[in-house]
């Protein structure tokens, strides 16, 4: 068994101060420990999903085969970059379990360049050296690289669409909002879509993004009432659980570069790497 010990970050119910705090342990060994009275508040066993205070102590004992595994992969690597698949569960490089720190102990050092969110899967380029990092985030800035995502959704769209809004970021929520009109604070965004198929009322679209602002695929979609199935903070309670999704359907599949020849990474531009459309 492994005992892992925790203070709780904020008030909530037991499972989801876990799933948020203890990203590497599966949720059925979190959900198997409380029925065996395996989680512990402090002092006190505990067998219910009730709910905690902000600054209690917990520990709690899984056994060792609990903790995820293969929650990303390595899909090329050179001597200036890495190409990640990133799966659900797992940050990009921030929070106490992060792709960035993973690697590290790899014994690849690593420098975060973008970020997909915990729950949203597919590709994630790393660069290998600071001079590389430099280079990437001003391509980004510049647009010069193109980012597609797969997008299951459930709304009413069209074969194709180029979106337009502004967007506002609310850090305090870790929240964004849409705007239709430029507002003091707010960024613009180009949101582009689309159809590849639709099936029993679902569509899977294929996104395309140059900057990527914090939720802008999630948020402008569902602004026009596109929502992304399985998304719980932007999309609807009532799609997700017809569709039993606890996640959202959305996957970074391509990164498109179009560097200038005058930087020593143009040569990105031939790469063809491209994920499959499994959520």
């Amino acid at each position: 068994m492994k005992k892992i010990e925790t203070v709780a970050k904020k008030s909530d119910k037991i499972l989801k101060v876990l799933e948020k705090q203890c990203p590497f342990v599966t949720y059925s060994a979190l959900t198997c420990a409380l029925r065996q009275k395996d989680i512990i508040v402090n002092g006190v066993r505990i067998k219910e999903n009730s709910p905690i205070l902000e600054g209690d102590k917990i520990t709690i004992y899984v056994p060792d085969n609990a903790s995820k595994k293969d929650l990303f992969k390595i899909v090329y690597e050179d001597q200036n970059v890495i190409f990640i698949d990133k799966g659900k569960g797992i940050e990009t490089c921030d929070g106490e379990f992060n792709v960035q720190t993973e690697l590290i102990k790899q014994n690849k050092n690593v420098f975060a360049v973008h970020r997909l969110d915990r729950n949203t899967l597919g590709l994630v380029v790393f660069a290998k050296n600071i001079e590389t990092q430099k280079e990437l985030i001003n391509q980004f800035k510049k647009g010069n690289v193109e980012k597609l995502y797969y997008a299951e959704v459930v709304g009413k769209t069209e074969n194709h669409k180029m979106l337009h809004g502004y967007l506002v970021k609310n850090k305090e929520e870790s929240q964004v909002k849409i705007f239709n009109n430029k507002i003091l604070g707010g960024v613009e965004i180009y949101t582009e879509y689309q159809v590849l198929k639709s099936s029993g009322g679902t569509c899977l679209l294929s996104v395309k993004i140059k900057d990527g602002k914090t939720h802008q695929i999630r948020a402008h979609l569902a602004f026009n009432k596109i929502y992304i199935i399985g998304d719980g903070k932007y999309g609807k309670n009532e799609i997700n659980s017809k569709y039993k999704a606890k996640t959202q359907h959305l996957k970074a599949y391509k990164i498109i570069f179009n560097i200038p020849q005058n930087s020593f990474l143009n040569y990105l531009n031939n790469l063809n790497i491209e994920l499959d459309e499994r959520f």
